[in-house]
């Protein structure tokens, strides 16, 4: 009897390989899989079962800084989200003469301006007027100490008595030109006492502007930040920010001309991001309690049974799957074959205009440490979830990753270990640091359950072997 039955296990065994071709085979022709308690038959001894039940459970993760220098986009403005709270932003950054022209002595200053170039990225209602101020610094931009970069949470003393200011222009983001400034610039006139100063001392090829560090020490960096302290909208702009000095030489016919002030150093740039969470179902996030801590992470359960991503002002989601050993126990249970995740973002959410959901979200291997692992793959390239959006059935707006792999290394781990593990969704490099996308995801504790993150096991049975 005991022999008969080992026989049969070895050609069970045997068989495995077929019947995973199988599998596969019939997913392609008619949706033969009912989930959640339905089967595919393939022969009298053996079936794959779907599982899409097992818990999901989700949190916010909240980093208090993020890297935000070198980044290439200068991030300017405030916004009310009625998700995410009020969020501000203000770019800090130095400039120096990039050439000395010659200048004729009987030349004359004409104006002096800071240019800005919009790239597209926006977050706020781009139909109301903004207007924006610059300060100068009055200490010099300088990496602290141990320190490699500039974060979100850096910031400079600033002269109260701006140099310049612009106000009222409504932005178009996804057009070449906004309504008052061709070409996608923004123009903002500066002081001309400033101006003249500068221009002198060009015209005079001064020291302080022939030698950069020189110029540094003089003046020492600007910061550009919203004028109006009401939250409209929030823009991104090139890091190709210059100061501009008008003047004109006085020949037969009169000569117009420029001297540039470029950014000195673009990763000396940086974007210094406040938010006030307040208001919202995030003020009861775990905020760090010491100077050096693991990224806090939030349970669901604490922010409205909802978790928030929006990587810019430090904020991610971890998917953990506290059940899934119990897959194994099943008495039926023999491999598994497949895995997918299906990430829903919550409907009503999101949109195309203010509230635009990332186009490419990576998956990160974590721990309790909540800190990143190497983005998950397939056939050695990173999954950044092929995001489908359906605006007229938004249930069906989705992000799909193939768990397999994943799956079956933390179904075969010992004991608990699982338990401690986790995965974390964010944007992939350099889009995290700069792009003001956001998402929420609803809990497996709300309503409807077809809008929730979804875990689908597929896996060989042989519950029906005698």
């Amino acid at each position: 009897m005991t022999k008969n039955t080992n026989c049969r296990k070895e050609r069970i065994i045997f068989l495995l390989p077929f019947l995973a071709v199988f599998f596969l085979i019939c997913c392609q022709k008619e949706p033969t899989v009912t989930f959640g308690q339905g089967f595919v038959q393939n022969n009298a001894n053996a079936i794959v079962v779907v599982v899409d039940t097992l818990s999901v459970n989700l949190s916010t993760i909240y980093l208090d800084s993020v890297a935000s220098a070198g980044t290439g986009t200068a991030l300017v403005g405030n916004y009310q989200d009625n998700q995410f709270g009020v969020i501000n932003s203000r770019s800090f950054f130095q400039v120096a003469p990039a050439s000395i022209p010659i200048i004729d002595n009987n030349a004359g200053y004409d104006s002096i301006a800071l240019i800005m170039r919009i790239n597209k990225a926006y977050y706020g209602d781009t139909t109301q007027p903004v207007s924006y101020k610059v300060n100068q610094l009055t200490s010099q931009i300088i990496l602290p100490y141990l320190q490699n970069t500039f974060y979100s949470n850096s910031t400079f003393p600033t002269d109260p008595t701006y140099l310049g200011s612009v106000g009222n222009i409504v932005v178009y983001p996804t057009a070449a030109y906004t309504t008052l400034f061709e070409n996608d610039t923004i123009r903002m006139k500066m002081s001309d006492a400033l101006g003249q100063q500068l221009f002198n001392m060009l015209r005079d090829q001064s020291d302080t502007v022939k030698i950069a560090s020189t110029f540094l020490q003089y003046f020492k960096g600007l910061c550009v930040s919203p004028l109006d302290p009401t939250p409209s909208a929030l823009y991104g702009f090139r890091d190709t920010m210059v100061i501009r000095v008008y003047y004109h030489e006085p020949t037969l016919i009169t000569t117009y001309l420029h001297a540039d002030f470029p950014l000195s150093n673009k990763s000396y740039q940086f974007n210094n991001i406040t938010t006030d969470r307040s208001a919202t179902p995030l003020s009861n996030l775990i905020l760090p309690t010491q100077i050096v801590q693991t990224p806090p992470e939030t349970p669901s359960t604490l922010t409205g049974h909802n978790a928030y991503m929006q990587p810019v002002a430090g904020l991610k989601i971890k998917i953990t799957f506290p059940y899934l050993q119990q897959l194994l126990l099943r008495p039926d249970f023999l491999s598994i074959l497949r895995a997918q995740l299906l990430v829903k973002p919550k409907v009503g959410t999101y949109n195309n205009n203010n509230y635009r959901l990332p186009p490419k979200l990576d998956l990160y291997p974590t721990d309790l440490t909540n800190l990143f692992g190497s983005p998950l793959t397939l056939n050695g390239v990173a999954q950044n979830g092929s995001l489908v959006i359906d605006y007229l059935n938004p249930g069906n707006t989705s992000y799909t990753y193939d768990l397999s792999s994943y799956i079956e290394q933390q179904a075969g781990l010992v004991g608990n270990q699982y338990l401690d593990d986790g995965l974390i969704l964010s944007m992939p490099a350099p889009a995290n640091d700069t792009s003001l996308n956001r998402m929420v995801l609803q809990d497996r504790f709300q309503a409807p359950v077809d809008n929730r993150v979804t875990l689908r096991v597929y896996y060989i049975s042989l519950k029906q072997i005698q």
